[in-house]
């Protein structure tokens, strides 16, 4: 009798592990699936603000999205340069407002900067870059461009609003099409010395090609799987700017060093510019614009500094808090806000488009509820505080 009871009780605390070892298994596989990682489609931030005397016991939550362009490695390596070949010649010329707009963009880089100023006129405004040349933007009702202009000359061009001049390409063109016409290569070798080597995600997101000499980096909308906007830009451009993981022989271009102040207009330029290819994006999508917001644009700049001064990537400030906390510190009074936050770009238009490829960070852009915008710009470190105020 005794063996067995002995052999019952043997038997139950076997049982009794392996359920316990079960049910450890279970929490830590709903953990794994919990933790958040980069690139998770989850809202990237928002927070509502119900007035000082409602205000619930948990009235906000947030979800932390983090988006970063891959380091590229430097190394040197015998290289093959890789081309694709030209395909489709554009439509014939047509005139807009007296002025015959014809002459494709990839035909204009390394032109004298008057090419375009006769044709569209002086530009609405003009900006500094952080790689040696000024943005000449044209921003009106059917037109967008930023055309960088070094010493006279037009070194890069890009849009994302449709223009007869993005010809052979147009935006709007499925991936499928445009991959199958040009071919989206791994590696593109530029100028012999310089070899860009893409990921698997940057040949589905923003692909490289090459036409009469002029590099074509072609941004595509995942989620639509068609061409949302493009940039024409030479050679030694694309190498200041390394878009891609870069190996290379010999020496890299010099990039300017600014002063601290030059900075700062760099900065104000691309904040701008954030502002504007948002409104670009929500229009295209019967969105209505967002309004500009002084305030608010003063609280994300002060994320964006914080961020690369202190050596983090988050929604949350060690030291200022969550959003809600930095408006309402900021003196900013709202009832609903947003973040998008990004880092590691290259320009403001290469984040916004990772912002508008990842299902979180688009959801802030597409919101209907939401009406102003500020954007704050710390070198590569890129802020959106969208707010709906009082």
């Amino acid at each position: 009798m005794r063996i067995i009871l002995k052999l019952v009780f043997i038997v139950f605390g076997l049982g009794l592990i392996a359920f316990m070892l079960f049910l450890d298994e279970q929490t830590e596989e709903y953990l794994i699936e919990e933790m958040p990682t980069v690139g998770d489609d989850t809202p990237s931030y928002i927070e509502e603000n119900a007035p000082e005397e409602e205000v619930p016991e948990n009235n906000s939550e947030a979800v932390e999205e983090e988006l970063h362009e891959e380091d590229a490695e430097e190394e040197q390596i015998e290289s093959e340069e890789v081309t694709a070949d030209r395909h489709g010649e554009p439509d014939e010329e047509q005139s807009r407002n007296g002025v015959t707009l014809g002459e494709p963009f990839y035909d204009l880089i390394g032109e004298n900067t008057d090419v375009l100023v006769n044709q569209y006129g002086e530009p609405d405004r003009t900006e500094p870059s952080q790689y040696g040349y000024n943005w000449y933007v044209w921003n009106e009702s059917d037109r967008y461009v930023q055309a960088g202009v070094e010493e006279g000359r037009i070194v890069t061009i890009y849009t994302n609003v449709p223009n007869d001049q993005t010809a052979p390409f147009n935006l709007g063109d499925s991936y499928d099409r445009l991959e199958e016409e040009w071919t989206f290569e791994r590696e593109a070798a530029v100028s012999g010395d310089f070899q860009f080597t893409l990921s698997p995600r940057e040949i589905q997101s923003h692909p490289l090609v090459e036409i009469d000499g002029v590099w074509v980096q072609l941004y595509f909308d995942t989620f639509e799987e068609e061409l949302s906007s493009i940039r024409f830009i030479e050679a030694e451009t694309l190498v200041k700017q390394q878009p891609y993981s870069l190996t290379y022989r010999g020496s890299l271009p010099e990039k300017p060093a600014l002063s601290e102040e030059e900075w700062e207009k760099v900065e104000e330029g691309m904040a701008r510019q954030i502002f504007d290819l948002t409104n670009n994006f929500r229009e295209k999508h019967s969105l209505p614009p967002l309004d500009w917001d002084e305030d608010t644009s003063l609280v994300a700049y002060g994320h964006s500094k914080d961020m690369r001064d202190n050596g983090y990537f988050s929604h949350q400030s060690p030291t200022r808090g969550d959003l809600g906390e930095r408006l309402t510190n900021g003196g900013v009074q709202y009832q609903r806000a947003a973040e998008n936050i990004a880092a590691r770009y290259v320009d403001a238009a290469s984040a916004m488009e990772g912002w508008l490829n990842s299902e979180g960070h688009r959801v802030n852009l597409m919101n209907e509820d939401l009406s102003h915008l500020g954007v704050g710009v710390h070198r590569d470190f890129y802020t959106q505080n969208f707010m709906t105020p009082w």
